[in-house]
């Protein structure tokens, strides 16, 4: 677990300038350094569009906490071997169009980038299938470096249009506490990174000093329940994630959580290696909502792991199926077993 004891603020302002404004834009220009100072100030001018930059300043944020104005952000994941979409992306995509007819958002945030190496984003080909799917492509804004669920959180904070107050996270109901736990604790280190920083600032005026908040909203999918455990390729260590069951898609989050892999991997080395391109450490115990929103999080992940477990099928809508057995949103209160190792064990998958 994360070491105790208080590690102060391991991102400087410059640091979160950096983080924040050289990644390449939705519209795929980048930024390249220059010799001559008034060429380079030219291209940064002229390659970026500043004026769709979230500002991280507090009174210049385009955070308006309590706002009803959203956006969503649509997880990615790998595709199959062959190219194609697996049911759980095409699931999400109906998730993401239904938000924008019904007028729930306004834009929709492809982020995925390429951490198998194969030479293609995650958010590049998923945005390929949203536009398929019937989203318009002027709603989607490609963020194309995060590797990882955290890094899909901090990544898209450059692009909150000014006066959003809402986050809708879509993603596949196995997959939706292990997100919502990552985002609420990237989400709250930055808050409380950059409330540090502007606190003696007198150009800010706000006599609570609270950066202010995004509220975010569960946007889960369901995924097909079969009950063909032939399909699934579960005990081998060299299949392709989409061959896995639905049951061990889900105790695989839970593990994530209970075994305090998410947590380490947050923190980074030396607690755990499981970084990317992941530009800073967060020791969640830092967090005063940390001791509310992990036991929420892992009491959901149980729920959600206890509910799929007798669905033994790959998710992607072969075979005999069975009743969708959860109800969504799934509840953050434990009603059974306390301990998450005893919840779907993997013998019984």
């Amino acid at each position: 677990m994360v070491p105790n004891g208080r590690m102060g603020w391991v991102v400087t302002l410059f640091g979160v300038l950096a983080v924040l404004s050289v990644f390449p834009s939705h519209t795929g220009a980048i930024v390249h350094a220059q010799k001559d100072a008034h060429e380079g100030a030219s291209k940064l001018q002229t390659g970026i569009d500043w004026d769709k930059e979230n500002k991280l300043p507090p009174w210049m944020s385009s955070i308006t906490e309590g706002a009803r104005q959203a956006i969503a952000v649509v997880l990615g994941q790998s595709l199959k071997p062959d190219g194609s979409a697996p049911q759980v992306l095409l699931d999400r995509a109906a998730m993401a169009r239904k938000l924008l007819k019904e007028g729930a958002v306004t834009k929709v945030v492809v982020s995925g980038g390429d951490p198998a190496n194969v030479g293609h984003t995650e958010a590049s080909m998923f945005a390929k299938v949203l536009v398929r799917e019937g989203i318009p492509e002027e709603a989607l804004v490609i963020e194309s470096q995060a590797t990882t669920t955290a890094e899909n959180a901090w990544f898209l904070l450059r692009w909150i249009p000014k006066g959003t107050g809402r986050l809708f996270i879509i993603t596949s109901d196995f997959h939706m506490p292990r997100a919502t736990y990552i985002f609420k604790a990237v989400l709250n280190h930055f808050y409380m990174m950059l409330e540090e920083r502007y606190k003696k600032d007198p150009r800010w005026t706000s006599k609570s000093k609270r950066y202010p908040r995004l509220e975010l909203v569960q946007a889960p999918t369901a995924s097909f329940c079969g009950a063909d455990a032939s399909r699934s390729r579960d005990h081998d260590k060299g299949a392709d994630i989409n061959a896995f069951s639905l049951a061990k898609r889900a105790r695989d989050e839970l593990r994530f959580l209970g075994s305090g892999e998410v947590v380490n991997s947050l923190y980074g080395e030396p607690v755990s290696n499981i970084l990317y391109i992941w530009p800073i450490q967060i020791n969640v115990t830092e967090d005063p909502d940390y001791h509310q929103t992990f036991p929420a999080a892992l009491a959901e992940a149980e729920n959600t792991a206890e509910g799929l477990c007798e669905c033994v099928s790959p998710p992607d809508a072969g075979g005999a199926a069975l009743p969708y057995p959860l109800q969504l949103p799934v509840s953050p209160e434990r009603k059974g077993p306390s301990e998450w190792q005893d919840i779907c064990p993997e013998k019984l998958i």
